[in-house]
């Protein structure tokens, strides 16, 4: 088979997943067969089919009524696609984002990420891991280290680019063992340079410097992590246009914009700007509560369990739902539902996710709401 062959196979297994996952989300994750069912018939009808494909044969005239194809979306943002040929086929790319006070004046990139994972990380306070796939950034950063519990949290976007500052040695086997694909600064230091602010809180890249490490043979674009709504449709539930709540010692608060029609941030009673993209914003937030142990690898560094289930609360369009999160396997997307049953998708968008401590396993993450 050439590459031009794989690259086109690869590309239409791609749009077959997210294909599939629209589907499922349209039909909140029932499937019914195109099988035909024989029937008493009379005069006028032969066969009938199931709402999959209607075909109605009389015996005048035959039509036919298929049902329209899935939705494509770009796997990460749920945006619904006019054409195949505007698929993004490149892999996620996620980049571990400095919190730090010294950090937060030179954030760039955030405001332009498909989604974003907020995580606790020693000292109390916070690092972000944004995962960039269908916009371009440059500059990215600050840059800063990864973590264990990076490797769990990240498994589930098909082998994506890791863009980091390093880690201690254990961590540092952990990421190279795992599916994430390793372009540090310590193993591409040419792709990276020092910017403004002070040591450690200065180094940066851009996303061109980094996609071009992506390495031969890579499987592709990312599959869909979350259900989406379709046109038409309105995220509905309980008022919530603000909620606010902490991770370690950071507070946080995000506000529902009736002008910009999506929630934007802020952080320890500021405005969380982008010094590059402007006001940092999402379409969805989702406070997912998760149990927060030391890690294995790093006794002064606490580790985010995000494989198993729990407690979530979903902000979108000024309004919010309660209800559970499951992953059986890091290498599986988060499974939102109301009930356990029902699955909530989200409004097209990008989302960030707040890993919000819980102090017992299952318990409801803390936050205020109006």
């Amino acid at each position: 088979m050439t590459m031009r062959s794989f690259l086109s196979v690869r590309r239409s297994l791609a749009l077959a997943a997210v294909a599939m996952v629209g589907a499922a989300a349209c039909s909140g994750g029932s499937e019914e067969a195109a099988i035909t069912t024989p029937v008493e018939t009379t005069a006028s009808e032969v066969t009938t089919t199931t709402a999959v494909e209607v075909t109605t044969t009389t015996a005048v005239e035959a039509t036919t009524t298929t049902l329209a194809p899935a939705i494509i979306r770009q796997p990460l943002t749920g945006e619904p696609l006019a054409s195949e040929a505007d698929f993004v086929e490149r892999p996620a790319m996620a980049v571990k984002i400095d919190n730090h006070p010294g950090a937060r004046r030179n954030h760039s990139g955030l405001a332009v990420a498909d989604i974003v994972f907020e995580e606790k990380v020693e000292g109390s306070l916070t690092r972000f891991a944004a995962v960039l796939h269908t916009q371009d950034a440059d500059p990215l950063g600050p840059i800063r280290s990864g973590r264990e519990q990076d490797v769990a949290l990240l498994s589930s976007f098909n082998e994506p680019l890791f863009a980091w500052s390093g880690g201690n040695p254990g961590v540092t086997a952990l990421v190279r063992s795992s599916s994430l694909v390793d372009i540090g600064a310590p193993s591409y230091p040419g792709s990276y340079y020092r910017g403004p602010g002070s040591g450690p809180h200065n180094l940066y890249s851009d996303s061109d410097s980094l996609y071009s490490l992506t390495p031969e043979g890579h499987p592709g674009a990312p599959p869909a992590q979350y259900g989406y709504l379709d046109d038409g449709q309105v995220f509905a539930g309980a008022p919530g246009r603000n909620v606010s709540f902490s991770i370690g010692s950071i507070d946080i608060e995000w506000t529902w914009s009736d002008e910009e029609q999506r929630y934007e941030r802020s952080q320890e009673g500021e405005a969380h700007v982008d010094k590059t993209y402007g006001r940092i914003g999402a379409e969805n937030v989702v406070l997912l509560g998760v149990d927060y142990r030391q890690s294995s690898i790093d006794q002064n560094a606490p580790e985010a369990i995000t494989v198993g289930s729990g407690l979530v609360s979903v902000f979108s369009n000024g309004e919010y739902l309660s209800g559970t999160w499951e992953r059986e396997l890091a290498t599986s997307p988060f499974t939102l539902t109301v009930g356990g049953e029902q699955v909530i998708q989200l409004t097209p968008g990008q989302t960030w996710v707040e890993l919000v401590e819980v102090s017992t396993p299952g318990e409801v993450p803390a936050f205020e709401v109006s």
